[in-house]
Parts: structure tokens; sequence; C-alpha cells
């Protein structure tokens, strides 16, 4: 079974070490490495101990993978039409250490209340099979009888009754299928559950985005926890937190922004990016809006962002945490300033991010500066991959398509390419016109920067007329908020940046071509942003920096369809290259 490590109709009759063999072979097979002692004794303690519990007719998955991210279930126990997560520990010893974290024997661990709850929250909000399958989840621990918390099973006696609420009727072919073959459909953008749910979010943060389906994951909790404790402590560490493209670098940045208000600590969220900050505004309302800054203007806003010189240093009088978020985006004159805050402050980055010449967010950069403060520096790495289907497996495509290895595409992530628009632009009014799960697909629309500026001339496709987004304080937010014909305006790198849709259709241009190797043109580039740093004068004075952040600009771009992306080509050649691409990467998808 392609969805878990192991899965069995028979759990009672299994030899418990073949089941454990498979497991070490799967799991080395999914993930390129051995798994380690305790996790392998873990597996063993929990088959002895439930195959004489689970009942014949079980559905009974190991290891439950989630396509979103890197987390699995422990098991997932299928009757027909009904599922229950089982979080199983063996421990001797529990003790809750704080919100976020538990103590388990002598470790310390992500609270596995919160891991079963944001497992069966996922899977009934987003999982293809919640249409036909009801979740639920207990944690089982068979060793002690320690905590009170959520739903806690202390012994076979008490697991085998609370099985006894499944379904008489054993789980079908087609139960089981729709867990193999299922995906996960999520169905609204970040931006919009915080848009509809900020009073609930604000009565308790780390609840609200549990229950819809947005829950941390484990790596991210630990996060959180560290942050939170540095501000009980007061000791204005420095967080540097690294993480690529939809890895939930500003679903961990939402969290802890709402987590401190909660708290009562001062609390700002901080951007370059004014198309996001302003939507995020608009998203959050009034009465919050202020905690939305910016860390950088520029000449045009008298250089006031908070890493900037005409700062107002008295809107920090009763600050105790900045959060900088796509800080990949900073010079290194605002990198230094703000590393200078003497507040608790975080910055979130991906390097391959960066979009312009004069921005510096790398990890040397950062890594310099803060040591530089004398403060305590921490850093992090966000492994996971959440915001597309297929995950980790449809970055490595997107890699692929630069590198010249091509990595095969993951079935449930649709990618599609065109030669002509208008077949494209077909496609995605048909997507509009499906409710899967029955929620209203959105889509968005984004475009090289070349053809026109949207200045002197606003349309960026004249059959049929397709317009740019350009005012940042109305267009933006009412585009990305659902409140314009999704094909009729497209956005740019500066207004995809830090967004999301469930469908992306792509105008590929004449500025990054193939011809038996990438090459830009630099007369078909129309982006001046940043003056002697522009992508324009780069491709003229420093070929190879430009390339590069001409591929940045183009993964970003092809990342931020959460369901699918659709590509139109302007270029032939260009087309040919990446449809050759795309046959053989759909072959060793198939094949992986």
């Amino acid at each position: 079974m392609a969805s878990s490590l192991f899965f069995t109709r028979n759990f009672n009759e299994v030899v418990t070490r073949e089941v454990v063999d498979q497991i070490k072979k799967n799991f080395h097979a999914e993930y390129g490495i051995l798994p380690g002692k305790q996790q392998v004794m873990s597996w063993e303690g929990s088959i002895n101990n439930l195959k004489n519990i689970i009942s014949p007719g079980t559905a009974v998955f190991m290891e439950l993978k989630f396509p979103i991210g890197l987390e699995r279930a422990d098991y997932l126990l299928m009757r027909h039409g009904e599922a229950k997560v089982i979080e199983v520990k063996g421990w001797k010893k529990y003790e809750r250490v704080d919100k976020y974290t538990v103590r388990g024997d002598s470790d310390l661990h992500g609270d596995p209340c919160y891991q079963m709850e944001n497992y069966v929250s996922k899977l009934n909000n987003f999982h293809s099979a919640s249409s036909t399958i009801k979740f639920s989840g207990a944690v089982y621990m068979y060793q002690t009888t320690d905590g009170n918390e959520c739903k806690i099973l202390y012994n076979g006696k008490e697991l085998e009754n609370d099985l006894q609420a499944l379904p008489y009727e054993p789980a079908t072919c087609n139960d089981v299928m729709a867990i193999e073959n299922g995906t996960f459909q999520v169905g609204r953008s970040l931006v919009n559950f915080v848009r509809c749910n900020m009073k609930s979010i604000m009565e308790n943060a780390s609840q609200s985005f549990l229950n819809s389906g947005f829950g941390l994951s484990t790596e991210q909790i630990f996060i959180l926890r560290d942050i939170m404790k540095s501000l009980m402590e007061k000791d204005n560490r420095i967080f540097l937190i690294s993480g690529g493209m939809g890895s939930g670098k500003t679903l961990l940045a939402l969290n802890i922004l709402f987590s401190s208000i909660e708290k009562g600590y001062g609390s700002l969220l901080a951007y370059r990016n004014n198309r996001l900050i302003n939507t995020l505004r608009k998203v959050v309302g009034p009465k919050f809006s202020p905690l939305l800054v910016y860390y950088s203007t520029g000449a045009k806003a008298n250089f006031r962002g908070l890493g900037e010189r005409n700062f107002d240093q008295s809107k920090l009088q009763n600050v105790s945490i900045i959060i900088y978020d796509e800080s990949q985006r900073m010079t290194r004159d605002v990198i230094k300033t703000c590393m200078k805050r003497q507040v608790t402050s975080v910055f979130f980055y991906d390097e391959d991010q960066i979009l312009i010449g004069d921005e510096e967010g790398d990890r040397e950069t950062f890594e310099k500066y803060a040591k530089e403060t004398g403060r305590t520096v921490v850093k992090y790495n966000l492994d996971g991959f959440y915001r597309v289907n297929g995950g980790r497996k449809y970055e490595e495509f997107i890699k692929s398509i630069f590198s010249g290895n091509v990595s095969g595409i993951p079935e449930e992530y649709d990618f599609r390419t065109f030669d002509q628009i208008k077949p494209m632009l077909g496609y995605l009014e048909s997507i509009k016109s499906q409710r899967p799960m029955g929620r209203v697909p959105k889509i968005a629309l984004l475009a090289s920067f070349t053809r026109s500026d949207g200045r002197k001339e606003k349309r960026r496709i004249f059959d049929p007329e397709i317009d740019w987004l350009m005012d940042e304080k109305t267009e933006y937010p009412s585009y990305w908020l659902g409140q314009r014909d999704p094909l009729k305006y497209c956005a740019s790198i500066y207004g995809s940046q830090g967004f999301e849709s469930d469908y992306i259709g792509l105008i590929w241009g004449e500025d990054l071509v193939w011809r038996n190797g990438w090459n830009i043109q630099p007369d078909k580039i129309m982006d001046k942003i940043g003056g002697g740093n522009s992508l324009k004068s780069l491709s003229k004075t420093d070929p190879k920096k430009a390339m590069k952040l001409l591929i940045n600009r183009y993964r970003v771009m092809l990342t931020r369809g959460m369901k699918g992306t659709t590509v139109y080509f302007e270029d032939s050649e260009t087309f040919r290259h990446i449809e050759c691409i795309k046959n053989r990467a759909a072959i060793l998808g198939q094949i992986s």
C-alpha cells in the first residue's frame, strides 16, 4: 500500500518480526534512511499489544502517510464507513511539560493529543475520503495511567471497548481504496481561513488552526514552543528559520503572531511585499491591521520600514516580538538594522526566493549579523513540504526542470502544459465549474514580467484580454480574496509571492527560453524594479546572477497552486522542451 508503510485486514494473525521487517524496508524506500532503534522498538511494542485487540475484518494502516508534509499517523483502524486514528505510546511515564510538549519517559515529545487531533482534523477537512468515511481518533497509552488530556485509553480493555463503536460491517474494498487512492484536497487557502475565523483565532489561536485542518507539524510545534518560552523569559533571542517553498513558514508565522497576542505580548508581523501586506490587512480587519508592518519601504515611502533609517522608534514601545516573514528579500543594511531591535526577533527566509539583485537574505548573511549582536541565536530548518498535493515529490519535479535531472511528477498533482492560451483558459474555466468537497476552487493567473510593464500598457495578453493587476491597495487584495474574475487579470512575481490558490495558470514568457540550454533574453524583460539591481539591468551586467534570480521567480510561480498548475508558453521551443520533460516525468511518477 502506497498510503502507509504496512497494511493488513488480518492484524490478529500477523507475525511481529515479519511486519517490522516490512515496515523497515518500506521506510527505507520512502525516506532513504533506516529507522532508528527507538522507532523499531515502538513498532514491536505496539504490534504485540494490539494484535490481540483488533478484531478480524478491521483494515489496519500502520504509519499512515500524509501526502502534505512528513507526518505519519501510528495507526488508522477502519470498518465500513468509519475509521479511527490511534496514536500509540508505550511510555511508562507521561507528564505534560507545557501547552505544546510532553515528556514521555525521559524524552521530550510533541503532545500526542494534539498530534491525534491534527491528523483527524486534516482527514475530515481535506482528505478526499472524507466524503464517504467519518474519521475520529484516540490516544492509546498501554504502559501508564498518567495524563487526562483528550481521549486517552490506558489498557487493552478500554481500547477494545472504544473500537466496538466502529461499525460491525468490515471495511469494504471501496473503503480501503478511498484511503489508498485518496488525496488531500486543500479546499481553501490559509488567507481565506484567517479571514473567516478571526474571532475564534483571537480567542484560542492554536485550537482554531487545529480544528480547521491547519494544525502545526511536530517540527513547527517545537519551534513555536521555544519562541513562546523566549518571550516568557524576556531573553530577546534571535530565531533564524529557513524553509523551502510551501514548508509552512507563513502558517507558523501567523501562529506565533496570534499566540503571542493571546498571551498579552506586543507583537508585529513584518513584510516587504506591499501587495501581500495590504491583502492581509483587509483579512484581519482594522482592529488588527496595525500589527502588520513593513520592514522595508524604500525611497517611495521615505525609508520608514522597521529596518530603515526613518522608522518611528516609538512604535516599538510596547513590542516584545517582531516576526519577519519573507525576510530573504531584505538588503544587507535592513538586516543589520533589524538585528539591532532589542526584542525577540524571528526571521523566516528562503534564499531560493530572492528576486532582486540587492536582496541578501541568505543563511550566511543572517548568521553573520546575528552573531555580531551578541544575543543568543537559535537556528532551525523546516523540512516539511505542506502546500501542494504530492508535497516533496512535486517540489523535486520543479527543481528538475532547471537542473536537467528529471524527477517524477506525483500522480495526485495536476500539471499541464499548453502552446496556446485559450485552451489553458478553457481548462481552468472547467475547473471553476467543479466543486470538489463542496467548495468552489480558487484560481489565479500569474505571468512573467514581459510584453508590457503594466503602466504604459496594462494589457499583458491581448487576445483574450488579460490585464495586469496594478494597484496594491485595491486590485491585489480583491483579486486574491476572490472578488475579481480570476481569468481576466494576472499577477507578476511581486504579486504572487506569499499567495496560493487551488489552481494556477502561468504565462511563461520569452525572458527565460530553452535553446539547447536555458538562456535569458534581456530585450524581452520589462522588470526595472530595483534600478541597477533590477532583473533588466542584471541580465546585461551580470547574466549569471540574473539567471539565478529568474529561475527563482519561475520556481516560486510554479509552486503557488495547491492542486494543479497549468502553463502557457509564449516560446514554442521552450514549450516543446518542457512538454518532453513532463512526459518523461509522468512515466517516472507512475513507476515510483
